[in-house]
């Protein structure tokens, strides 16, 4: 990036939990002049405003952090002004820069000194969402001399991604995941692939819906009843046999919050306030009240979770590429192996994927596998689980009479699907993705 006494403008790809962050403050830092950071959630505002203070010299204070309702503290929001008005740090959302509606006062004056100062760096995460129609307009709102654009999926399914040549500039650098591995800078991951084959009722009403987009037609592959057992069996060893921290992730939010109710288990999504999101994240991170958290994709990207290392995925998004490698490195950040295990290629971190079998969700499964096994990574298929998980007598749905009221349930959920689905959109929208989704 520097050379001859100069900056250039580009991107860098490195894999989640390689120091992205890191890079983005050692560049700022090199930089000297003013930085404002572009972020795809308040939970990530947060964190890029906690790794200043804690890789430089800079107190909380020293770093301005412009969210939605930051204006509320009459103090904090005059006290954030003045600071724009200086050589700062600034931390925000893609959103709130490229928000077209009206803005509150406080809004109003915080974007206007922002539109009109000189950054001397435009650092940019999870730099793949910027070609979305909404998004790519920050470049011409923003002025700045060097922009940095960090992400670890240089890909997209609208084939927008070249834009960002022109948009941000050439790929600086890229790291090769599996060195990275071998090197112990990421986790050791084993994929795998679990076949969850429908039950008769159920595949049975899946069947005789025709249309392929039909939200009910999804619902059904994703409250498959051996898919629940599977995923109930999955949390259950790995938290009381090996004291795993569990992510589960759903796009689908009828059945993220139908599986973790079930399940007893806090779950976020797009109308989850900001302030419960970091109180669950908070007791997930350091302590053991709780050890699994189920998330919808506003956790696909910019989630800083270290203390994770399993991940548990029922729903997704069609055949995103770049949305399966977002969620693994979610959980790849270097883990410490078993106390005298002396096996350093034992695996350190599980990534399941939980797939309704002869349904849509395999020709979808193997396209979205494909951008991890260009990477390197490869695939274990686990056909027969759901037996194993049957046989425990505490299982949920594992008889016909419990798998006949959840598929009353899913049929007669029809406008509620609907309108969780159109929830996918707030989420799809949070995590800076709806063009690139729109296109599959």
């Amino acid at each position: 990036m520097f050379g001859n006494g100069r900056a250039r403008s580009g991107i860098i790809v490195l894999p989640c939990g390689a120091g992205k962050s890191l890079v983005g403050v050692a560049a700022a830092s090199r930089v000297k002049k003013s930085c404002l950071v572009l972020c795809t959630s308040s939970v990530s505002v947060d964190q890029w405003a906690h790794q200043f203070t804690l890789w430089t010299n800079l107190q909380e204070h020293d770093v301005v952090k412009f969210v939605a309702g930051a204006g509320a503290n009459e103090a904090q929001a005059e006290f954030n002004k003045q600071r724009l008005g200086e050589p700062c740090i600034c931390v925000t959302t893609f959103n709130m820069i490229a928000h077209g509606g009206k803005r509150s006062d406080y809004g109003k004056a915080v974007m206007d000194l922002i539109s009109g100062k000189e950054w001397g760096l435009l650092l940019l995460d999870e730099v793949h969402v910027v070609p979305a129609r909404m998004f790519r307009q920050v470049i011409s709102i923003v002025k700045a001399h060097c922009k940095l654009g960090l992400t670890a999926t240089l890909v997209r399914e609208d084939e927008l991604i070249g834009d960002l040549n022109f948009l941000i500039g050439p790929k600086l650098y890229e790291a090769n995941w599996l060195d990275l591995t071998r090197a112990g800078h990421i986790a050791n991951v084993q994929c795998v692939e679990v076949w969850c084959p429908m039950t008769r009722e159920f595949y049975a009403e899946y069947l005789n819906r025709e249309a392929a987009n039909d939200s009910v037609k999804q619902l059904l592959y994703v409250m498959n009843p051996n898919k629940f057992m599977v995923c109930q069996y999955l949390i259950d060893w790995h938290e009381r046999i090996r004291g795993d921290k569990v992510i589960v992730f759903s796009d689908n939010v009828y059945a993220l919050e139908a599986y973790a109710k079930a399940l007893r288990k806090p779950f976020i999504y797009g109308k989850t306030s900001h302030s419960e999101r970091t109180q669950v994240l908070s007791i997930f991170k350091n302590t053991n009240k709780i050890n699994t958290v189920f998330l919808s994709k506003v956790g696909d990207n910019s989630l800083d979770i270290p203390e994770a290392n399993v991940l548990i995925q029922i729903s997704s998004h069609a055949g995103s590429r770049r949305q399966e490698a977002q969620r693994l490195g979610r959980i790849l950040r270097a883990k410490k192996g078993k106390p005298g295990s002396g096996e350093e290629e034992e695996f350190s971190a599980f990534f399941y994927t939980l797939v309704s079998r002869d349904t849509q969700e395999m020709y979808y499964s193997a396209k979205r596998q494909q951008f991890l096994v260009d990477q390197g990574y490869a695939f274990k298929v686990l056909p027969a689980l759901h037996t194993t998980a049957a046989a425990e007598p505490w299982v949920q749905c594992r008889t016909q009479r419990e798998q006949l009221e959840l598929l009353s349930q899913v049929l007669h959920s029809k406008e509620l699907a609907e309108s969780l689905a159109r929830e996918c959109g707030r989420d799809a929208l949070e995590a800076g993705d709806k063009d690139d989704l729109v296109a599959q």
